[in-house]
């Protein structure tokens, strides 16, 4: 019986990862050029890495891996009358179904110029470009089954899975753009921006009808503000994409404590909750410690999507570190 659900399992990842499913992130926001290549050097701190780890499984069987990590800068303008900047970085992703049986990972450059259009240097605009080459790599070898699904019924065969309309590898490059709208002040964070990815992921399937690419529009929006001038914080977040008319939303909001020393910088512990619209339920709770910021979600999906038999099973590590100098007297935030 297991062995029957590993197939199913696995048939389902391969149709939804071919046709579909893009990687997605409980804590996105804790991946920046995840969401927009805009946000690039648009930290507190001169420059960071940022990773996340998402792991979903399903009846003890992997079904899906995701690793994100990134490092972003800044370069200041060489005219110190000129306060605007280029932002520089780069993301991989790597995107595992079925225990890397099938594996896309994504290589991103991305590009932003910032923009400052007050005095006090609190408002910014910013307009990103980025690539990426993308290569899904298929394992054949470990697709040849004995037991098949035939009529409704598991039969025993001695013949393996004809493999002659898939390949192994395939590669293919995408771009994307986006627009970043960014108001950080001593006390509040608020961010808005509209992107839109042009998708052209690799075929793997032999077949002139295939559909792999499509056209992703996303737009998200982030704020955190203290809470009454007493270091505690709350938060907003929300994220929209739509891609091939699959939409994808995500909204959620948390609450932050102080504690320790904050004589030069607070630390905060967050708790908060998060809904992917049909599909997932998500707690999460966060630590930001002056330089780093570390997170933990737990996915508790909905049995009126995936059934009262088969429940999966997701959990997401998030780390970021700063580097460098602060470069203003902004208070910190979870999204820097």
């Amino acid at each position: 019986m297991i062995k029957k659900v590993s197939i199913l399992l696995f048939t389902c990842c391969i149709y939804f990862n071919v046709n579909a499913q893009d990687p997605f992130l409980s804590q996105a926001y804790g991946a920046a050029q995840f969401l927009s290549p805009a946000s690039v050097g648009n930290g507190l701190y001169q420059s960071r890495a940022q990773s996340n780890y998402r792991s979903q499984t399903m009846s003890g069987n992997s079904l899906y891996r995701t690793i994100v990590a990134g490092w972003d800068g800044r370069y200041k303008n060489k005219n110190e009358n000129v306060q605007n900047y280029l932002g520089l970085g780069g993301q991989i992703i790597s995107d595992q179904v079925m225990n890397g049986i099938l594996q896309t990972n994504y290589a991103t450059i991305n590009a932003a110029y910032h923009m400052y259009f007050d005095e006090k240097m609190q408002k910014n605009f910013s307009l990103g470009l980025g690539a990426s080459f993308i290569q899904s790599n298929l394992q054949l070898d470990k697709l040849k089954f004995y037991d098949q699904f035939s009529q409704g019924v598991f039969i025993n065969n001695s013949q393996s899975i004809s493999l002659q309309n898939l390949n192994s590898s395939a590669s293919k490059i995408s771009v994307n753009t986006g627009l970043l709208y960014t108001k950080h002040n001593e006390n509040s964070f608020v961010q808005l921006s509209a992107n839109a990815f042009f998708m052209a992921k690799p075929e793997l399937t032999i077949n002139n009808n295939a559909e792999a690419s499509g056209f992703k529009s996303m737009v998200f929006f982030n704020f955190e503000k203290e809470v009454n001038d007493n270091k505690k914080t709350a938060l907003v977040h929300a994220s929209y994409s739509n891609r091939n008319n699959i939409d994808q939303l995500l909204v959620g909001a948390a609450f932050s404590l102080p504690f320790g020393s904050y004589y030069e910088y607070v630390n905060r512990i967050y708790a908060g909750l998060f809904y992917r619209v049909g599909d997932a339920v998500i707690p999460q709770v966060s630590i930001l410690m002056k330089q780093y910021r570390f997170g933990i979600s737990y996915d508790v999906y909905s049995r009126g999507m995936t059934g009262a038999v088969l429940n999966p099973n997701s959990f997401e590590l998030s780390f970021s570190s700063s580097f460098g100098q602060k470069r203003s007297n902004n208070f910190r935030t979870i999204f820097d």
